[in-house]
């Protein structure tokens, strides 16, 4: 008995100090992948079936920021639960009229609206919520630090402050949405993650939102989701300083895909 008994520790030790290693042996690898873009940022891969990570950016990496239109994805949840928007595909929100973009100047479905990062019509639903539900909901989440301000700020408060999340508090949150664990009810979830499909290749999907805040200095931008292959599912966060007048949307992405493909994703991610 006392032989199995250390057999049984000595497996646990060694499996502590694999995982421990690899964790290790993930900080700082995605350096190279900001370096070769030039950009100044943060990037957090996380496996799922172990846990391992991959970084690059230092502490950048725990440092909160405005989420921006990442935070659609939250808002989404809540906008669903409250019962605001009750299908995804056929509650029409009409177009107020107020000219801002062309692509942005229709009306709205909640699919739609996301797909298109439609700010005033989310502002519109966060706003038919209401502050105290807003509040409530963003705080049982446990997204960021859950700071969402007074009842002024219910309609901006992602795009303007207080609320700040880190790369890693994003893939935290996005672990417990691929898993249906967060405390919102799970065909709700369900809408949100088939809403979160971003785009596919011939063994790959990949599920994700982007953002851009405008209102701090300097800009950020987000690129966050989820990579699932038939074997493995890798979650990442990606927030990398962008400027609004002249900087590189497509960088974003392109960011998480070589990060993606460093982890251990498909090759076939590399080409956006």
């Amino acid at each position: 008995m006392r032989f199995l008994f250390i057999l049984i520790a000595a497996s646990v030790a060694l499996t502590f100090l694999i995982l421990s290693r690899s964790a290790d042996a993930g900080q700082g690898a995605l350096d190279a992948v900001l370096e070769a873009e030039n950009a100044t940022g943060a990037i957090l891969v996380r496996r799922l079936s172990d846990g391992a990570e991959w970084t690059g950016g230092g502490a950048r990496v725990d440092q909160r920021l405005l989420p921006a239109s990442t935070f659609k994805i939250v808002n989404s949840l809540i906008i669903l639960e409250a019962g605001v928007v009750s299908d995804p595909d056929t509650d029409v929100l009409a177009w107020d009229g107020v000219e801002r973009a062309s692509y942005w100047d229709r009306d709205m479905t909640l699919r739609t609206a996301f797909r298109l990062s439609a700010v005033w019509a989310y502002q519109h639903w966060a706003r038919e919520v209401g502050h105290a539900r807003m509040d409530e909901a963003v705080a049982r989440m446990g997204y960021g630090d859950a700071d969402i301000g007074g009842p002024d700020n219910v309609g901006r408060f992602w795009l303007e402050g207080p609320l700040g999340i880190s790369a890693r508090e994003q893939v935290d949150f996005l672990a417990r949405l691929h898993a249906r664990a967060l405390p919102v009810d799970r065909s709700v979830q369900d809408t949100v993650v088939d809403i979160l499909r971003h785009r596919s290749g011939e063994d790959w999907t990949l599920y994700a939102k982007t953002g851009w805040a405008i209102r701090d200095e300097p800009n950020h931008g987000w690129y966050v989701g989820w990579l699932e292959t038939e074997a493995e599912t890798w979650l990442f966060a990606v927030n990398v300083d962008l400027d609004w007048e002249t900087g590189d949307g497509a960088l974003r992405e392109r960011l998480a895909r070589a990060a993606l493909v460093e982890a251990g994703g498909p090759s076939s991610l590399a080409a956006p």
